[in-house]
């Protein structure tokens, strides 16, 4: 067991880092981010608000995928459910390490605080592929929604294209389930991270991996692909009150919701934290076409900043509602 004061330490150093890493990736000095706050409009406030509102609705996704596919024993059922807001504290606290260099931060604490909470490896690892896919996959088709507002090719074809991908993931969604079914067998079993999360999170009881049962079905798949495409949407609708707030001319809703999500999916392609330079350089060319160079310019940086104010307010929002809620059991008893 580690002891409680190198935990403590450890976590002022991650937190440290993650800060560090953080505000490098901001291309803002310190002056001009507090000059810019102080003349945003309410629209740049409201619309980072509601990109926030997205963040909790794709936590909340993942919190129903991860309970979808976690097969729960009868006597046990209560204890290793996750909870809605224990479920969006375990996101939130864990998405801030995407900032550090490497890509996977922010998964490795999402599976040490989920671990703590009572859910398995193979439900968590296949939590991850899932939303992953999903995610990717709702990018794509505003992706090419973004393709025929810019007339890159005819409609009928990128819709063609959009049906017959639907078409063969439906069809061929049984295979797909079984090659995540073995992926997440095989690295639920791993035995050096198994005792690495018991030292970590002073795990007594091991929690049951059933690999095979952790897949969702068909419905299942395409129910929550339905809601990634509903909150990226909502994440549209942010993205464009952001760019309407810098009165520099009009882009379309969908055009704000492609042009993000867009910009998302090739920003994977990059090595650094966050798709750092490559997202942005993605945001400037699709966003000049309509906007302008100039303003272009001034939104890509200034996204950076709204995005992880959104994070920020996720965050104080839920630590606030737990401590809510603490007090109220509190209370109770």
């Amino acid at each position: 067991m580690i002891p409680k004061w190198l935990l403590t330490t450890l976590k002022t150093i991650l937190v440290a880092v993650i800060v560090y890493f953080a505000l490098r990736s901001l291309p803002l000095r310190a002056v001009d981010l507090v000059a810019f706050l102080k003349r945003a409009d309410y629209r740049f406030y409201l619309s980072m608000v509601l990109f926030a509102v997205f963040l909790m609705l794709q936590a909340s996704i993942w919190v129903l995928i991860v309970n979808t596919v976690h097969v729960k024993d009868v006597e046990s059922d209560n204890r290793t459910k996750l909870g809605l807001l224990s479920g969006l504290r375990i996101f939130i606290d864990s998405q801030f390490a995407k900032y550090i260099p490497g890509g996977i931060w922010n998964y490795a604490g999402r599976v040490v605080l989920a671990t703590r909470a009572g859910v398995s490896l193979a439900a968590q690892f296949a939590a991850i592929l899932y939303e992953n896919i999903l995610l990717v996959s709702a990018a794509l088709s505003y992706a090419l929604l973004l393709a025929m507002d810019l007339g890159v090719t005819p409609s009928p074809i990128l819709l063609s294209i959009m049906l017959a991908v639907a078409a063969c993931g439906y069809v061929y969604y049984a295979r797909m389930t079984s090659w995540i079914s073995r992926v997440v067998g095989g690295a639920s079993r791993w035995k050096w991270m198994k005792k690495l999360l018991d030292r970590i999170t002073k795990s007594d009881e091991a929690v049951p991996n059933r690999d095979s049962a952790y897949t969702l079905t068909r419905n299942q798949f395409f129910g929550y692909l339905a809601c990634f495409l509903g909150s990226h949407f909502v994440m549209g609708i942010a993205f464009w009150m952001l760019t309407a707030s810098f009165d520099a001319g009009h882009i379309s809703v969908l055009y704000a919701a492609g042009t993000f999500a867009t910009a998302w999916l090739l920003g994977l392609l990059s090595p650094l934290p966050g798709g750092l330079g490559l997202r942005e350089g993605f945001l400037v060319y699709f966003l000049s076409m309509k906007l302008g160079t100039s303003a272009a310019l001034q939104i890509s940086i200034i996204a950076r900043l709204w995005n992880m104010m959104a994070e920020v307010t996720f965050w104080a929002l839920i630590q606030s509602v737990s401590r809510l809620a603490r007090r109220v059991r509190g209370y109770e008893s």
